[in-house]
């Protein structure tokens, strides 16, 4: 900290104090780890507790993921991920309020309690993280000695996970931030292909190549009806194995048949997601999650474009956004084609019956008549 706290200070001021100096470190910190590491060092420190952790909820809700811890060991934080159905503590924390254990060796709440045995943890807090009224995790405050926790040291962790949780809301607005500038780069670069290029393949392949790069994913698809409109051909992948790709033509009732409907489908686990008819391949190649968009002109459905990641993964809304654009682009693309090849076709035809009109012309040295 930048200052010390006046030696006459009451435990309020010098709570209030110390939340000053925090927020102007965190205003400071380079990334997201940083603040949350802050955080939990300052709650040791400020409460002269033992140690200090953050907990941040996955996507699913289901569990609660180690984003920052101070004081702890090695061995401890090796334990396991905490399971909120199976750790009641946590579960009446995810609630919004905050859960005090005084003696954490006879409470039954914990999913953990011989390891928190071992580590020393006589008495415990847990403090949900919010933003918005929503719960996006947990700070933890642990003590070496049975300590009944104060309404003024319950405030202070409140507020200090209340810095920690707008921490966090600002690296994801700023992460949501960068990554729509850099799709907007992207959408911009392949529209200008297809602006000035009618080789639809070269298109495609751009397409697929940006959907893995901006999404992250393992690989790419793009798959065309063909002509009957009862098949779907690989027209263009990346970043699958030559196995996985060897069918390269497969019957239209072996695709995601809500996105031949003009759906945007996102599958977590598409090794046991209904919708997917290929799950022993899908485990061979080791893929996990699935985002799908249809590729349409004039609102008619005319292919697919689909990425797949090596870890479950919930697709947020502007990832959503990127692939249904992703997948409109590829339909422009097969549109201008088809508009250049019928208009070469229309201008030859029109060149051939004018020439078979105009008399002038006849075989060389042939006077006009």
């Amino acid at each position: 900290m930048s200052e010390t706290v006046p030696a006459r200070a009451s435990e309020t001021e010098n709570y209030c104090w110390m939340l000053h100096e925090i927020a102007k470190g965190l205003g400071t910190a380079k990334n997201l780890p940083a603040a949350l590491n802050l955080i939990a060092k300052s709650a040791v420190d400020t409460l002269n507790v033992k140690a200090a952790s953050i907990r941040l909820l996955s996507l699913d809700g289901r569990m609660l993921d180690l984003a920052a811890a101070y004081g702890l060991s090695d061995e401890y934080l090796k334990k396991g991920r905490v399971d909120v159905d199976r750790s009641v503590l946590d579960k009446e924390a995810m609630a919004g309020d905050p859960v005090v254990v005084e003696e954490a060796e006879k409470d039954g709440r914990l999913q953990y309690p011989d390891e928190a045995k071992r580590e020393g943890i006589k008495s415990l807090i847990c403090v949900p993280l919010k933003v918005r009224d929503k719960v996006i995790g947990s700070l933890r405050a642990y003590t070496s000695i049975f300590h009944k926790f104060k309404n003024s040291e319950v405030v202070f962790l409140t507020a200090l996970a209340n810095l920690g949780a707008i921490a966090i809301e600002n690296s994801k607005l700023n992460e949501s931030l960068r990554l729509r500038v850099e799709n907007m780069r992207v959408l911009l670069e392949i529209s200008k292909s297809i602006t000035s290029s009618l080789n639809r393949q070269e298109v495609f392949d751009k397409i697929v190549r940006f959907a893995v790069s901006n999404l992250k994913a393992k690989g790419c698809l793009l798959r065309l009806i063909d002509v009957k409109g009862d098949k779907l051909e690989i027209v263009s992948s990346i970043g699958l194995s030559e196995q996985y790709t060897a069918k390269r033509v497969i019957p239209i009732s072996e695709e995601i048949q809500s996105v031949l409907k003009g759906e945007v489908v996102a599958i977590v686990d598409a090794a046991t997601d209904e919708q997917i008819s290929r799950k022993e391949d899908i485990k061979r190649e080791g893929l996990k999650s699935i985002l799908a968009a249809p590729i349409t002109v004039k609102e008619r459905v005319i292919g697919i474009l689909k990425i797949y990641t090596q870890e479950l993964k919930f697709f947020d809304p502007d990832e959503i956004e990127f692939m249904t654009i992703l997948a409109s682009l590829g339909g422009i693309a097969m549109e201008n084609a088809r508009l250049y090849k019928l208009a070469l076709a229309n201008w030859q035809n029109l060149v051939k019956d004018v020439w078979g009109k105009l008399e002038v012309w006849g075989p060389p040295g042939e006077a006009a008549t």
